[in-house]
């Protein structure tokens, strides 16, 4: 937050500037991360990146399949420590807290299913999985805050939706973060609770007609589908509000039920990431910015919005780096 004094008729005024850079799902890929900073205009100063007047916020997914998962934690851990960013819980980071963590019974919060395995076997492998640096990782991620909001705007890790974000709250930290008593005792929480989470950090989903399904990007037959929560029509059909299809002409055209509207005011600029959106960034809309563009993939980018007040946001505020 920069804050700048004018002098006007002999008194002085106070004006806050936000000044944000909003990153989408890293995903271990570091270099990009590096490269991204560098374009942004943070440097390395006393071991921590760092900009002048800007404060750096993650959306989440640090981890899980790039080579330098490592080192993109000890960076945003550092800079977060420093009072230089704000880090989010993405999915990825919450299942590798259940990975960790059991329930009362002793048995895994998240199934150590090969499915389970294969999707977050390279952060074990890289952070050589039980030692200080893992054990204290953990602990850490079970610190980040669900979501942030501030006057200006809202960042979340996947979806917005008013009534799951109270819902948050009720078993959230003074920070945003899953309270201790979550971990400590899981299976008395309330389902709505873990239903709100899944919610705002996987997004919406619902399931498709009887005998209808997709395949998705990995080959799998799929009978639900991701709903664009952010950009629902007039007459909302299952191929006019799927995410990540990547064919959405599999999809039926037919009507969904007006139920599923989600329930988001967007009278503030919201960032999320998660989607593997493909192509050159853009903005969903002048209120909603996706900044998840797959840096995963060889054709893909790391992208950023850089926000300093603006109600609408703008397009040429976006910036990105390519995957290698």
């Amino acid at each position: 937050m920069l804050t700048i004094n004018i002098q006007s008729t002999g008194s002085t005024k106070e004006f806050s500037t936000p000044n944000y850079d909003i990153v989408g799902d890293i995903h271990g890929y570091c270099d990009a991360f590096k490269r991204l900073l560098v374009k942004l205009g943070y440097e390395k100063l006393d071991g921590v990146w760092q900009h002048p007047t800007r404060t750096l916020i993650s959306v989440g997914d640090l981890i899980d399949r790039g080579p330098g998962q490592v080192e993109i934690v000890d960076i945003l851990r550092d800079m977060q420590q420093a009072g230089k960013a704000i880090v989010l819980l993405g999915n990825h980071e919450l299942y590798a807290i259940a990975w960790y963590e059991m329930d009362e019974e002793g048995t895994p919060m998240r199934p150590h299913s090969p499915k389970n395995l294969k999707e977050h076997q390279a952060f074990l492998e890289q952070s050589s999985y039980s030692n200080d640096w893992y054990l204290s990782t953990i602990a850490w991620l079970k610190t980040l805050p669900l979501f942030y909001e501030n006057d200006y705007f809202r960042c979340v890790h996947a979806a917005w939706h008013d009534t799951h974000i109270a819902k948050l709250k009720e078993l959230a930290d003074d920070n945003n973060a899953i309270s201790s008593k979550v971990w400590e005792q899981p299976k008395r929480v309330s389902m709505d609770f873990f239903k709100a989470i899944e919610y705002c950090l996987n997004g919406p989903k619902i399931r498709l007609p009887e005998g209808c399904s997709f395949t998705d990007s990995a080959g799998r037959k799929r009978s639900k589908m991701r709903v664009k929560w952010w950009g629902f029509t007039q007459m909302p059909t299952y191929r006019n509000t799927c995410i990540s299809v990547p064919d959405p002409s599999e999809l039926p055209d037919q009507a969904i039920d007006i139920a599923h509207q989600p329930k988001v005011d967007f009278k503030k600029p919201i960032f999320f990431g998660h989607y593997w959106m493909q192509g050159q960034p853009v903005l969903m809309n002048n209120k909603v910015a996706c900044l998840d563009w797959s840096v995963v993939q060889k054709d893909g980018v790391l992208a950023a919005y850089r926000y300093s007040g603006e109600s609408d946001l703008k397009p040429e505020n976006l910036v990105w780096v390519p995957h290698k």
